[in-house]
């Protein structure tokens, strides 16, 4: 399963949050894709997304790339993977991101779309949705 870790941060400041796997012995990943949907207000740069720990110590590495904005929500793809071992249970990503000058202040909903995951047979596992709150203060 995927999991997001809930952030604060502050009108036209800056913050970090984390995209953690729990890794299922049954099917271990090799690889990982999914899409990050977030609104208005909050920036997040598809450069600003990098590996995180159980990712460097599997020798993966993640890349991001924006989709064209549907309405309010902004989405960027991203895919980690490299070489063939298997992705360990801990922080996949982390995500910088920063809010708006003007971002209106309150929760904003970042969501993780369309996940799947690759073992090492190159099976396709699907993964479920998550979501997680950002608050601007």
């Amino acid at each position: 399963t995927l999991e997001m870790t809930p952030a604060t941060v502050d009108q036209g400041s800056s913050n970090i949050f984390r995209v953690v796997l729990t890794a299922r012995t049954a099917k271990p990943l090799t690889a990982l894709q999914w899409e990050l949907v977030y609104g208005e207000g909050l920036l997040i740069e598809a450069t600003g997304i990098v590996s995180g720990t159980a990712s460097e110590t599997a020798g993966k590495s993640v890349t991001c790339a924006a989709r064209p904005p549907e309405g309010a929500n902004h989405r960027l793809i991203c895919i980690l993977a490299g070489g063939i071992k298997t992705i360990p249970t801990g922080p996949i990503a982390i995500v910088r991101f920063a809010a708006a000058i003007n971002a209106p202040k309150g929760d904003k909903t970042v969501s993780l779309e369309k996940g799947r995951g690759v073992t090492a047979s190159l099976e396709a596992v699907p993964l479920e949705g998550t979501k997680t709150a950002v608050t601007v203060r």
